[in-house]
């Protein structure tokens, strides 16, 4: 079978321009005829559920049911719930989402880029979350949009200062995606747009015990994943993987949007003094993705760790969908270039339909 017309082109579904929950109670912003998917052949178990492909969307774009639901009809097959806390919480001001450029180990803001080759902005929201009642209905109805073959990860993540230990408010953020319906749950031990104790959890190998073994403890028998972002050296990865298998975590994702000074043409903060530095996403964040994954696989098959591995970060063509699978990752996943090219899945399972046919990116 041919691959079909290309699909056409359609802005991003997400207004950077628009606040955070401007963009969940009116996005997502999509207005065209979805092309039928490709019979799918066969299924692949991912932690216990059966899953069309290995293609998903990590924690950040899906903001409620009505982005999971669109994005289950445009072939992503694991959905990720955007992280959600133990309580109502606001995110950061706007900008929360700029055309960025890199310039050493700072992110230099630009004008929107003529190629997607060249996709990078920070990412910066502060991890807001909608209240416990809301998250109660609107998981439960992300989860039956679903269709067959796919499944959906809830993103969670604790607060310090909320009357009770940390970790115990994690295991409260936890208790409450379980008490919604997930059926698999991702602990963020990375997020780079908070405060140092909320992000930098996943490379301390104490704290990877000590949170995920509470965790999966109680969500048990729900999956644990833990999103981690790069770390320091092989050494760091190696323990904290170890630690995270120990604790009955049953795969890791990474990694997180990459941490750099965001700046503007002058030099001077381009978020605002109190966010001189954000997190990064897009194309050029790949090629860390790709290592981490490569290290990472390294470590599971040398030391027999039960873990398996979600790769994410840069993928903005249809094609790198299998840079990360040939990685080590069993799932390959894209935010950003979901955001930008709706259709990139579509591209992906008609590629595979016939192999001479070439994907297709589209121009921004």
């Amino acid at each position: 079978m041919r691959i079909p017309e290309w699909f056409p082109a359609h802005p991003p579904i997400y207004d950077i321009s628009k606040t955070y929950l401007e963009n969940a109670t009116d996005g997502p912003f999509f207005d065209a005829p979805i092309p039928n998917r490709p019979k799918v052949e066969r299924q692949i178990d991912f932690l216990g559920v059966k899953l069309n492909s290995p293609l998903g969307i990590p924690a950040g774009p899906l903001l409620n049911a009505r982005w999971i639901s669109l994005a289950a009809k445009l072939g992503f097959d694991l959905l990720t719930y955007k992280t959600i806390r133990s309580f109502a919480h606001p995110g950061h001001e706007l900008p929360n989402m700029v055309y960025v450029t890199s310039s050493g180990e700072s992110a230099v803001v630009c004008e929107e880029p003529k190629s997607v080759d060249n996709l990078m902005l920070t990412n910066s929201f502060g991890m807001p979350s909608r209240s416990p009642e809301y998250l109660l209905e609107d998981i439960d109805r992300a989860n039956r949009s679903l269709l067959e073959g796919q499944a959906m990860i809830v993103s969670i993540v604790g607060t310090p200062n909320q009357g009770v230990s940390f970790v115990q408010d994690f295991v409260r953020a936890a208790e409450l995606a379980k008490a919604a319906g997930a059926k698999l749950i991702e602990a963020n031990l990375s997020c780079p747009n908070v405060g140092k104790a909320e992000g930098q959890l996943y490379t301390n190998p104490d704290a990877v015990y000590e949170f995920a073994h509470a965790i999966a403890r109680a969500v048990h028998p729900i999956p644990l994943i833990l999103k981690t972002g790069v770390f320091p050296s092989r050494d760091s990865l190696r323990d904290a993987l170890e630690a995270a298998a120990r604790a009955g975590a049953r795969a890791i994702c990474g990694i997180n949007s990459v941490s750099y000074h965001v700046v503007d043409q002058s030099g001077n903060p381009a978020l605002g003094p109190h966010r001189s530095s954000s997190g990064v996403c897009g194309a050029p964040i790949r090629k860390q993705a790709a290592e981490f994954l490569q290290a990472a696989s390294s470590i599971i098959r040398k030391e027999k760790l039960d873990l398996e591995l979600l790769g994410c970060g840069g993928v903005v063509k249809s094609e790198h969908f299998d840079e990360l699978l040939s990685s080590g990752a069993g799932i390959a996943m894209s935010a950003t270039g979901m955001m930008w090219d709706p259709f990139l899945a579509l591209r992906y399972h008609w590629s595979k339909v016939n192999d001479k046919a070439k994907p297709h990116s589209l121009p921004l």
